[in-house]
């Protein structure tokens, strides 16, 4: 049965998967011309996907093999063209330089802190940028002679073809040997020169294999300790421990030689300095004296008298410039007339009270005037009275501006008599000052340069201590595991090489593989016919290994019965090809009585009588699948005619061997009865129509209503007529055939007929309402197109075995 999707279902059996004939009704469903196709599903299953994929890739894998294996071979010759690499590595153990020195009394005490993570961490970054300078590289080439050595200089170059393909040999036969241990190495002795610094010239001599060293230099510090992994790379075992070892030695002399200089070049600094700073504090010492006796000057540290003066005399100045000033200021008010403005510390009582009655008689006359004429001698006398207090308040006012013009000329004359004494004062203070100045610097350099030489003569002292302690404590970095001559090298990782260029050439030749197959866009699966054509596929038909083997046997005429409508006129002799026998089990046999079942299953009730097979172009096996078919359809006992409707290049005949002196054309032309014309042949049920002479315009015979007449007399004869046509792209006669038969049998070649040429035969089909009952692929490859375990091979051969264990 067809799923709901319209794909064919697959039985499956222990043995293997096999497709079971199926019928029309079952496989496909008709259309609005009767035209049969089957659904195409909207998506694919995951696992039908990678089975496609599979079977595009095993049809391709010789391809993907050569490609994989080729390149393989190449990445494999290449990457044993680099030199093995063998790492050494040499230990060594640097101590804390930061430690303080400070006195307790007459001793020197040496501490150490003991937060030292991150000060640890700094330093042996600097040891190693220190590592990998040029001027101690260049030492380490001195000391060897390396620059003389040319297979330590040869390490960048790489192996010969043939020397790559002993290698990979060697590498193989030494699999299965016993891992060797590392070897000891010597350990030269370093002794350096003068100058650590090296002029040019030789600096140039050397880059060549300082460039080699800095290459295979590394060092690592080793974790939580003040350990240094000091390690070199080269392709000799014996020159990596060397050069380690030379290094760490090197390394140790150069630091001990930098600590040693630079202890003693500080020492040297500042004994220089302390004996400058000696002398300087006695000329400033001598300088001081003389000032202090050419310009009389005695200090006790409590000021001078000059100073004193100088303060009392601008203290009273100040007084008495406040005294002018109040005193002015107070005069001026009263030259303004403003008496009621003075503040009372400086008014007269009895104006103050004249004042006060001047104001109660004003009110007094004001309050007259209202009520009084002014004649009234109330109001005189009240003006006489206003007028006589008026008269004093004059009078008082006069005496108090004299009084004030004293004061104020007093205080005046107090003030510029106090000024000129400062100014004095201050000429007196300004000589002392210079002299007390100059006096103060050179005192102030002399207790500078004395600061200076304490602190240098104790810095001298100090690094003079440091400078004995570091010669008697020695070198501070230590070698304490000297390198060994490694015995397997570290490098190159060849076997990850290989396998990425293993896995990288076999992706590349299944996309390849798959690329190719998108290209191809030949009919080649049952999934081809379905996703392309929408048509069902009847069978698969392998390409034949050997042929078998055929049992025929000519048959005499006179056997025939007297009423037999088919007769047969001579003897042939059949030249049988590609032709099926009875007891073959073949998956080539198997494929025939597959489509011969979906055939007898293609309608619900009766059967198709009249079957025609065609392709879209000549040689794509449709002659030999009608012959085929029609003997798996004879092979049920029913009558089967095949008839050779090919009228252009006939054939049918040749294959069993007939004579074709008379058949369908002779039959269409003329009055020959059709009993003349049909031949029995040696197999049972089965009969051939030859196409007889070929005529001048098949198409106007095949188009005839005799044509037409034909089939319906055959069909009253024979269950099943099996018609063999010409290709359908280039003439007509396939064409009119498919209006008169009751069903068409398309065949393509598989992995050769192309899609569009399939396409556009259906489509012609298609337009005379044709009724195609599906499609067969002849001559497919199974193992080329990656059918491996193609369920016909898979079933039949296990159901051949059991038939040979049967029959034993």
């Amino acid at each position: 049965m067809a799923d709901k999707t319209g794909l064919v279902k697959v039985q499956k059996s222990e043995e293997g998967a096999f497709l079971r004939p199926i019928g029309l009704s079952e496989l496909a469903t008709p259309d609005s011309y009767g035209y049969p196709y089957v659904t195409k599903p909207d998506t694919q299953e995951v696992g039908a996907q990678v089975r496609d994929l599979w079977r595009k890739v095993l049809k391709h894998k010789l391809m993907i093999a050569l490609i994989t294996l080729i390149v393989t071979a190449i990445v494999t010759v290449e990457v044993f063209r680099d030199k093995s690499v063998y790492l050494a590595t040499a230990t060594v153990e640097i101590e804390k330089e930061n430690r303080t020195l400070f006195r307790s009394g007459d001793v020197e005490i040496e501490t150490e802190d003991t937060d030292y993570s991150f000060q640890t961490a700094r330093a042996m970054k600097s040891k190693i940028r220190l590592l990998q300078t040029r001027p101690l590289l260049e030492d380490v080439a001195v000391v060897l002679h390396l620059d003389q050595n040319s297979q330590f200089l040869a390490v960048t170059e790489r192996k010969g073809i043939l020397d790559a393909i002993k290698s990979v040999g060697n590498s193989i036969s030494a699999r299965g040997q016993k891992k060797t241990t590392p070897a000891a190495s010597e350990i030269p002795d370093v002794q350096l020169g003068e100058n650590l610094i090296r002029p040019t010239a030789e600096s140039t001599r050397l880059a060549p294999a300082v460039d080699v060293l800095q290459s295979g230099l590394s060092a690592t510090p080793v974790e939580d300790t003040r350990m240094l992994a000091i390690s070199f790379k080269h392709s000799n075992p014996e020159l990596a421990a060397i050069v380690a070892n030379t290094i760490a030695k090197v390394f140790i002399e150069r630091s001990y030689r930098g600590k040693t200089d630079k202890f003693e070049e500080a020492n040297t600094w500042l004994s220089t300095k302390t004996r400058e700073l000696k002398a300087k504090v006695e000329q400033a010492e001598q300088a001081l004296s003389a000032y202090t006796s050419q310009r009389n000057i005695f200090s006790d540290g409590k000021g001078s008298l000059v100073n004193e003066k100088l303060a009392a005399l601008h203290s009273q100045a100040m007084q008495a410039e406040t005294k002018r000033i109040l005193s002015q200021s107070l005069y001026e008010e009263v030259q303004k007339g403003n008496l009621d403005k003075l503040p009372e510390a400086f008014a007269d009582p009895q104006t103050i009270a004249l004042q006060a009655k001047l104001g109660e008689l004003t009110t007094q006359m004001a309050q007259l005037r209202v009520k009084l004429a002014p004649e009234h001698p109330k109001v005189v006398e009240l003006s006489k009275q206003l007028s006589a207090i008026q008269k004093q308040l004059e009078d008082s006012s006069q005496r108090l501006a004299e009084r004030l013009k004293a004061d104020y000329e007093r205080t005046a004359r107090e003030e510029q008599s106090l000024k000129a004494a400062l100014n004095q004062a201050k000429n007196e203070a300004s000589q002392q000052n210079q002299d007390n100045y100059q006096f103060s610097i050179l005192q102030q350099e002399v207790e500078t340069s004395k600061k200076l030489y304490t602190d240098f003569l104790q810095k001298t002292n100090q690094a003079n201590l440091q400078t004995a302690s570091q010669q008697n404590k020695g070198k501070m970095i230590e070698l304490i595991e000297p390198a060994l001559v490694p015995a397997l090298p570290v490098g190159p990782d060849r076997l990850r090489t290989i396998m990425i260029g293993f896995l990288l050439s076999l992706a590349a030749g299944i996309a390849l593989a798959l690329f190719l197959e998108f290209l191809n866009n030949t009919i080649k699966s049952v999934e081809d016919v379905t996703e392309h054509l929408g048509l069902p596929t009847l069978a698969i038909v392998p390409t034949l290994t050997k042929k078998p083997q055929p049992q025929l046997q000519a048959v005499d005429p006179t056997s025939l019965t007297p009423d037999a409508l088919i007769t047969t006129r001579e003897k042939f002799t059949p030249q049988i090809g590609n032709l099926m026998v009875n007891n073959d089990h073949s998956t080539f046999a198997e494929a025939y009585r597959a489509i011969r079942n979906s055939i007898l299953l293609a309608s619900a009730g009766t059967p198709p009588r009249t079957i025609l097979l065609t392709s879209s172009q000549p040689g794509e096996g449709k002659t030999t699948t009608a012959i085929n078919t029609a003997i798996a359809l004879s092979q049920l006992k029913v009558r089967t005619l095949l008839i050779d409707a090919d009228m252009r290049r006939p054939s049918l005949h040749k294959a069993f061997g007939a004579p074709n002196g008379q058949g369908l054309s002779n039959y269409l032309s003329g009055n020959v009865d059709v009993g003349d014309v049909i031949q029995k042949l040696p197999i049972p049920n089965l009969y051939l129509l030859p196409c007889g002479m070929i005529p001048p315009d098949p198409a106007e015979l095949v188009s005839s209503a005799k044509m037409k007449e034909l089939l319906e007399i055959l069909s009253s004869e024979f269950q099943h007529i099996i018609i063999d046509s010409p290709p359908l792209i280039n003439v007509s006669e396939p064409i009119v055939l498919a209006t008169l038969v009751d069903g068409v049998i398309f065949v393509v070649k598989g992995a050769e007929t192309k899609r569009s040429i399939v396409r556009r035969a259906k489509q012609e089909l298609r337009n005379v309402r044709a009724r195609i009952i599906g499609i067969v692929i002849n001559n497919l490859d199974l193992k080329t197109e990656g059918y491996d375990d193609y369920y016909y091979q898979r079933y039949h051969s296990k159901y051949k075995q059991e038939q040979t264990e049967l029959n034993g």
